[in-house]
């Protein structure tokens, strides 16, 4: 078996894998867990694009201020506000909305990579035979 006929193996293996594995990660996204829900946060600090992410800060029921860290790759502003998801049995469990659809949209893209590879593979199997 030369090395070119193994190419579209390789793309369909891959391309599958990732439409596999994006498809399972999807259904994860996209919702609250059971009993979270939104509070609204805001940016106190913008960090260093480095090793200090932002930092933003939230109200918990009972009045406290707790702070979540924030993408690095997201530009915000001080002040800005900020979805914040909370877990209302252990408020300092949270997660920032923005977060889980910057994911969702990272899983949609992977599920077409995979798709193209899929049809790559298939398109450069069928030339091959």
């Amino acid at each position: 078996m030369s090395s070119p006929s193994l190419l579209p193996l390789v793309l369909l293996l891959t391309g599958g894998w990732l439409v596999r594995w994006g498809l399972r990660r999807r259904r994860g996204l996209g919702g609250l867990p059971d009993g979270w829900r939104r509070v609204a946060g805001s940016v106190i600090d913008l960090g260093n694009g480095v090793d200090a992410p932002p930092r933003i800060e939230y109200r918990t029921p009972d009045g406290r201020r707790l702070r979540v860290p924030g993408p690095m790759a997201t530009p915000f502003t001080v002040g800005q506000e900020v979805a914040v998801q909370i877990d209302p049995r252990d408020p300092s469990r949270a997660r920032l909305d923005l977060t889980e659809r910057e994911a969702a949209r990272l899983v949609t893209l992977l599920i077409a990579v995979g798709a193209a590879l899929v049809l790559l593979g298939g398109v450069m199997a069928i030339a091959f035979l």
